[in-house]
This record gives structure tokens, C-alpha cells and sequence, in this order.
């Protein structure tokens, strides 16, 4: 079991992750968009059923790694850009039903897998929609973006609206819970915990009630590492 996780990531999370099993792999840095955002997986990779959408740039030795995997690695057409929105092109939230994303920055290939996959993808205005979505499961998500979540409600997905904040993000006011978060099979595995934010109890019990288990990977304040994705080998 692989962890692709940002090269950034502190020790005992990576420690947390190998303590459930997980052989760690970090992405390396993307060179094209911003220096906090470079290492999150979710700038260059995107996941939709047994597919992995690629930036075209990424090195060599992650396309390897995704064919080695079960998964089948497609490279995308986007090469990320520095400036918003050319940065988020793959930071598209897919729940496996639905998928919600600023389509103005879109990846073409992922739109043309998300329709070979009959998935709807829906526009809202957060381009960094995965980041911003904790994938509970195919039909509930956990979101701090307003846009998000009504349109999560519009189309039968139960989302949890919470309050924005806490969640760290080296460089910038704060990250999202989405970045924080990995879904593995029946367990939310979180970088840390929330133990400042306001609404812990109500994440946690959202999560259960969707038939899920949480894990925090470590002590820390939970911290937006640009999401963890599980691979199977």
C-alpha cells in the first residue's frame, strides 16, 4: 500500500502512515506554481475510479510508480502555471458519482474521463476544490467552501458545512480540510488532529455516521499537505 504525500511532509505523520501500513512516496516538487503548493499531490495528480490523471510535467519515476499500481496512469493535457486558476487544473474533487471542480480550469482530459466514466462534473467556483473536500465517501463530503457544499446538496451528496481555519498551510493564513486528508478504503486518515477547531465533534461523528472510521496520523495540528493518495500495488 502506497502514500503519495508532499515532500514536505513532517515526520510523524510519515511516521503515522507507516504505522498503519503504508509504504510513503514523496511527489516531487512541481517547478511551475508556487513554492507552498509545490509538493501537494493534488496540483499534479487526480484520481476518478481506477483512472490517475497526470500533469504531463511530473517526473518519471511517479508515472512508473502508477503503473505498478492498479490503477491506470493517463497524462493529461495541462502543464500547471504559477498564477490561478493554471495552477489547479487537476485539483478536481471526484467523490466517484460526482465530481465538482472550477471547469474554466479543468483539465480537457479529465473532463473526457469524467464523462467516459459517466460521472457529472459540476462547476463551482473553488478551484482548488480537492483541496477544500474531505471525501467521506461516494455520496457524503466534509467542506469549509460554501459553493461546494450547496452544490454538494443540490445533487444528493451530503456535505458537511464547517468553519474555515485551523488547518495549517505553511505560506499562507490557513489550509483546508481536503488537503489534510487521505481516503483509504473505510478509514479518513487526517494528518492531525483538530483539537482547536470549533467544530471537531460534529467532523467526527459526520464521519462515522457515513459508515467511516477516523485516523490522525500523528499529535499535530492538523496541517494541508495538498491530500494523501492511497495506492494499491
Amino acid at each position: 500500500m502506497i502514500a503519495i504525500i508532499n515532500p514536505d511532509t513532517p515526520k510523524p505523520i510519515v511516521e503515522g502512515l507507516m504505522s498503519h501500513g503504508f509504504t510513503p512516496v514523496t511527489i516531487p516538487l512541481c517547478t511551475t506554481v508556487q513554492r507552498p503548493i509545490a509538493g501537494h499531490p493534488d496540483i499534479q495528480l487526480c484520481m476518478i475510479h481506477h483512472f490517475v490523471i497526470y500533469n504531463p510535467a511530473i517526473e518519471r519515476f511517479i508515472i512508473n510508480l502508477l503503473h505498478q499500481s492498479q490503477y491506470i496512469p493517463i497524462r493529461g493535457q495541462s502543464i500547471v502555471q504559477p498564477a490561478y486558476p493554471y495552477d489547479c487544473a487537476y485539483n478536481c474533487a471526484c467523490t466517484g458519482i460526482i465530481a465538482f471542480h472550477n471547469t474554466k480550469a479543468t483539465d480537457t482530459v479529465i473532463q473526457e474521463v469524467l464523462h467516459r466514466c459517466s460521472v457529472p462534473l459540476i462547476h463551482v467556483k473553488q478551484g482548488y476544490s480537492k483541496c477544500s473536500t474531505c471525501i467521506v465517501n461516494t455520496h457524503a463530503i466534509i467542506t469549509s467552501d460554501k459553493t461546494i457544499h450547496r452544490a454538494a446538496l443540490n445533487n444528493t451528496i451530503a456535505s458537511l458545512l464547517i468553519q474555515p481555519g485551523t488547518v495549517t498551510l505553511p505560506g499562507y493564513p490557513y489550509g483546508f480540510i481536503g488537503g489534510a486528508s487521505g481516503l483509504y478504503h473505510d478509514t479518513v486518515y487526517v494528518t492531525g488532529i483538530f483539537s482547536k477547531h470549533p467544530d471537531k465533534i460534529i467532523i467526527e461523528d459526520f464521519i462515522r455516521n457515513h459508515g467511516k472510521n477516523i485516523i490522525y496520523l500523528s499529535k499535530l495540528p492538523a496541517i494541508d499537505i495538498g491530500s494523501i493518495f492511497f495506492l494499491d500495488i
